[in-house]
């Protein structure tokens, strides 16, 4: 130990070092960025190409499919999804988490590019857009007003709280949502258009090549260059009213209305019954989430003084610097909690101020190197690394514990040779500490360099916290806390507490009994192992359980498209019911957040704060489920997939044709909805909406001089309008829009009406050369894989995915599905799946990895053996702990396995380690045993008392990630549960288990010597 020889000859330099480094993190922790999340990009892209005009039929066959093609070429792509509409398509490629998706993005964007020829002409845009974690919003706003309409408001919103949002230092962009920037219309009278004769076609013509501005080019006058640009832009909106149409000096104001207007919305928005705006806030990337949020929560409150703001609310629905302030605060206060418990028994099994206080040195300072490195590793403190440090809390000081008693215990037998007796101390113990951290930190391998997915992603930067805390607390414990131990006396004899001799007298005697009782110890520890069929039994498993929250989120799920007036009235009547007085009161409700368009209407409620809260979440979901009122046109349902974040049940069917497809949903449905637990089942593919088709006839057209075209673009014009080019205004440029009145295209009657105008200049009507039929207009086209599919989804009550899953099989292995159509699960089950093979194969690994190092250390393959039934016991204790406390088995508590049987196996080697010294010191193996039984309870007794009370505030807490997202307390229970039950079994069984393998170990090695003896002995024989 030179390290270990050069701190205790160089104090002073050994203490400035650890203060240098402790004041490197004290800044680092000023200087470390707030996040909610890492920023981790996303591993997909996703294009969108917008193709208006068109049919879903359309669209997929001459962008859809080639597109998907020229993608499939793409390497590592683990599946594709894609969404045909009437008027774009939208293609999802997703990758495994080893992929950079940016430069997948711009691979993406070349092959495309190489199938450009492939697809239609008139094609303009294609986007291509890339995520990660930094793209959501960090501030989310919403703007209503009593009495006062806000859908006309865009240009005071953008003046007086967007663009002061955006010149705020760290925000990256701020979005308005709900109200649009003013166009100008030149709404035409439909009446006064054919009484004069004007052709629509012709006018929109004469309107694009009225507003220009162009460049002519340079002259020369007097040795001077000029640039020629000549004027034809819009200066005014008489300008456009004064546009001469013809040759009788018609101009544009005599056949159309010029007006400055909002644009028309297909989306609406409430926040408590009153028409809301949204306001997204976004940071640039780096930036402190916090100080972004709290200088832009600042700039609203000065907004809110503005006079042109007085009336005005400005809700905050989405807040993540309180979130996140929240949710550091709590792990922070669980941490200082639980290191105060940790203290406080380390003092109990001390008795001695300044021994406790340097052991506890450890904490402060392993955790300050840490936020150190984090900084100099381009980390950010978030939920992840606060998790981290949090779990590395209870074990910074399990190093400096075995240390120090060590140092003590030969500074007692060495009285005279203080400073050998502490490197001795440090030696005799320094294989166990470095294997104990070792195993403590390597169960993370397999995490950070195995298959990743979503939760090893985020889990790798668990591991990196832990496992620089780790290091720190071993270097600290083989460095500083020597040199500290060393110039203190060893604690006497009466500050030993008297409970502890007793327990260690106790301990001993059990200890002998099961040496001198094998087969009894065998039989226990074979009913220990088949005692875990009992909570197996009796523990709810649940890879992803759905935990109340108190913001419930409401789709409508609204059946086909309708009028924004009729889904707003739905909207209504459910917030009347939701926020009458007595009802909010009485269902605990603060707030009612809507959002809807023609076919989708969602609500977000939220209830008042759990520390505030009277009844449980599902108490109130259960009873507005109840009373709410009913809707014709859809069948509100409570989503909780929303909530937890992942994806809930759901059933895919492929095959080629779409409409066969929903005929094949709607009997499956039928089927599904007889499934205990499965409620609303519903399928996800959006049925066409309501539509009038104007059938041309080819002959009567072609007789007049029109061709289809031309009929499709005059009905266009009439119908949605047709942008024009901008109008500049003073700092910005402003849409025009050519349209008619809404009073003129009202009904069929008004479309038939619609005057066209032959090549001779004869008017006649549409319906004279068009036939109309008002039908269901196609299905958006939705492809997974590169198969054409509906997915149906629906929502659980009160069962898991595993619960269903047979049942499920069952129905479908009866359902006959037609030839060349097929099912499957959805993503839910996938995700549940390998989710639970991926997290088995990292315990398993990381069992292998500490296996390998404690060969290594040990230099035997069998004396590790005994070790690693703790992790077995560990794991049955785990099982107990959960059916006893109620506890659902979720992916967390996989987390917390991983973790505990990386500490679990500290306990047997700091044992088996100093069993091994003493047998090599001449001592015989059974007198080793109840030694190093004698020399090593206390110190373990204390390391499993400091993790386990440093993990209680989160295993009794409901601290979430996130604030919203899975609770810590399965990882903190299992960790507790496995790692007491393990102490307690493993410290009477490991010897007994050490004994039968150092037996196997001697008839090894004598049935060797004899195979070797008789190997000599025969040609010696000869």
């Amino acid at each position: 130990m030179r390290y270990t020889e050069l701190a205790l000859r160089r104090p002073v330099t050994t203490v400035m070092t650890f203060v240098a480094l402790a004041l490197v993190g004290l800044l680092a922790s000023r200087l470390l960025p707030l996040e909610q999340f890492p920023d981790i990009d996303f591993p997909g892209i996703f294009i969108q190409i917008p193709y208006p005009g068109s049919t879903p039929e359309e669209v997929e066959r001459r962008i859809t499919r080639p597109i998907e093609e020229a993608l499939a070429t793409l390497s590592g792509v683990e599946r594709m999804r894609s969404t045909s509409q009437d008027d774009q398509a939208e293609i999802g490629v997703f990758f495994g988490w080893d992929t950079e998706a940016g430069a997948k993005g711009i691979e993406a964007r070349a092959k495309i590019d190489s199938i450009r020829h492939e697809l239609p002409d008139d094609l303009q845009r294609i986007f291509i857009f890339t995520g990660s974690t930094s793209d959501q919003p960090i501030l989310v706003l919403r703007i209503s007003a009593e009495g006062r309409d806000l859908s006309d408001s865009y240009d005071m919103l953008d003046r007086n709280l967007k663009r002061r949002l955006e010149r705020l230092e760290g925000v990256s962009r701020v979005t308005l949502e709900g109200v649009d920037p003013r166009e100008i219309r030149i709404l035409l009278d439909a009446d006064r258009v054919a009484a004069h004769g004007v052709n629509i076609i012709e006018l929109r013509e004469l309107l694009q090549k009225s507003n220009f501005a162009v460049s002519a080019g340079l002259i020369t006058d007097h040795g001077q260059r000029f640039s020629v640009r000549p004027i034809g832009e819009f200066g005014s909106l008489a300008d456009i009213e004064n546009i001469i149409i013809d040759g009788n000096n018609l101009r544009i104001r005599d056949v159309a209305t010029v007006e400055m207007r909002a644009p028309e919305r297909n989306y609406g928005r409430h926040l408590n019954r009153t028409y809301a705006i949204g306001v997204h806030v976004l940071k640039q990337t780096g930036a402190n989430i916090v100080d972004v949020v709290d200088r832009a929560m600042a700039e609203v409150e000065k907004v809110r003084d503005l006079p042109e703001m007085q009336g005005i609310k400005v809700f905050t629905l989405d807040n993540q610097g309180d979130s996140v302030r929240e949710s550091l605060s709590d792990l922070l206060f669980a941490g200082m909690i639980g290191a105060l418990l940790a203290l406080i028994v380390l003092y109990l099994f001390l008795r001695q101020i300044t021994t406790t206080v340097i052991v506890t040195l450890a904490v402060p300072f392993s955790l300050l190197i840490t936020l150190g490195m984090m900084f100099f590793f381009d980390l950010s403190l978030n939920i992840l690394t606060m998790m981290g440090l949090m779990l590395a809390v209870g074990m910074l000081v399990d190093n400096s514990v075995v240390v120090t008693e060590n140092i003590f215990r030969q500074r007692k037998m060495h009285p005279d040779k203080p400073l050998e007796a502490t490197v001795k101390g440090v030696k005799e113990v320094g294989m166990a500490v470095v294997a104990g951290t070792t195993t403590s930190i390597i169960v993370f391998v397999p995490i950070m360099f195995g298959p990743q997915n979503d939760i090893t992603v985020f889990l790798t930067h668990v591991g990196i916290t832990v496992t620089v805390a780790m290091i720190a607390s071993l270097i600290l414990a083989q460095t500083l806390i020597p040199m500290l131990a060393s110039r203190l006396p060893p604690p006497s004899e009466k500050h030993q507490a008297r409970w502890m001799e007793r327990l260690t007298e106790r301990y001993t005697r059990a200890l002998d009994w099961t040496l001198h009782h094998r087969w009894w110890t065998a039989l226990g520890i074979l009913l220990i192992m088949g005692s875990i069929v009992i909570p197996s039994n009796l523990i709810n498993f649940n890879m992803w359980p759905q935990e109340g929250s108190r913001r419930l989120f409401l789709p409508y799920n609204i059946e086909g498209h309708h009028t924004l007036e009729r889904v707003e009235a739905v909207v209504h009547r459910m917030e009347a019911y939701l926020l009458d007085e007595e009802k909010a009161k009485e269902l605990e409700i603060t707030d009612v957040y809507s959002y809807f368009e023609p076919d989708r209407a969602e609500s977000t409620i939220l209830l008042t704060p759990k520390s505030e809260a009277r009844r449980s979440t599902d108490e109130i979901i259960e009873q507005i489920l109840e009373e709410m009122p009913e809707i014709v046109i859809g069948d509100p349902s409570f989503d909780f997939d929303f909530q937890g974040g992942q994806e809930g049940f759901s059933l895919q069917i492929t095959g080629e044709s779409t409409e066969r497809l929903a005929d094949i949903s709607d009997e499956v449905i039928r089927l599904l909805e007889t499934v205990e637990g499965l409620e609303n089942v519903r399928s996800e593919g959006r049925v066409g909406e309501q539509e009038v088709r104007v059938v041309v006839d080819r002959e009567r057209a072609i007789n007049v001089g029109l061709s289809s075209e031309a009929v499709a673009d005059a009905i266009g014009i009439a119908m949605r309008g047709d942008n024009l080019r901008e109008f500049r205004g003073e700092d910005s440029e402003i849409q025009v829009r050519l349209a008619f009145r809404d009073s003129d295209k009202q009904s069929l009657e008004d479309l038939a009406s619609l005057p066209l105008y032959t090549m001779t200049g004869e008017r006649i009507r549409l319906g004279s050369i068009a036939d109309f039929q008002v039908t269901r207009g196609p299905r958006a086209i939705v492809r997974r894989d590169r198969q054409t599919a509906d997915v149906i989804v629906a929502n659980m009550e009160d069962v898991t995915l595993e619960d269903l899953q047979p049942k499920v099989e069952k129905l479908m292995e009866q359902f006959n599905m037609p030839p060349g159509y097929s099912w499957k699960f959805g993503r839910g089950f996938d995700n549940m799946d390998e989710t639970q093979q991926l997290m088995v194969q990292n315990i398993l690994l990381a069992i292998v990895l500490i296996y390998l190092v404690m060969a290594a250390l040990f230099e035997s393959a069998l004396y590790p053996l005994s070790i690693i039934t703790s992790i077995l016991f560990s794991i049955i204790g785990v099982f107990w702990f959960f059916a006893l406390t109620g506890t659902t088995f979720s992916f967390m508590a996989f987390i917390g396995i991983m973790i505990l049987i990386g500490v679990v196996v500290n306990n047997g080697i700091v044992l088996v380690d100093h069993v091994n010294n003493l047998r090599r010191e001449g001592m015989p193996r059974d007198e080793a045993i109840l030694q190093s039984g004698r020399d090593r309870l206390r110190p373990i007794l204390m390391t499993v008392a400091t993790t386990i009370l440093g993990l209680t505030p989160l295993a009794v807490g409901d601290t979430k990630i996130g604030g919203g997202g899975p609770p810590y307390f399965p990882m903190a229970r299992a960790i507790i549960g496995g790692l007491a039950f393990s102490t307690v079994v493993s410290l009477l069984v490991v010897p007994s288990i050490y004994i039968w393998f150092d037996g196997l170990s001697k008839w090894g090695r004598k049935v060797i010597s004899i195979a070797r003896g008789q190997f000599v002995a025969v040609p010696a024989g000869e």
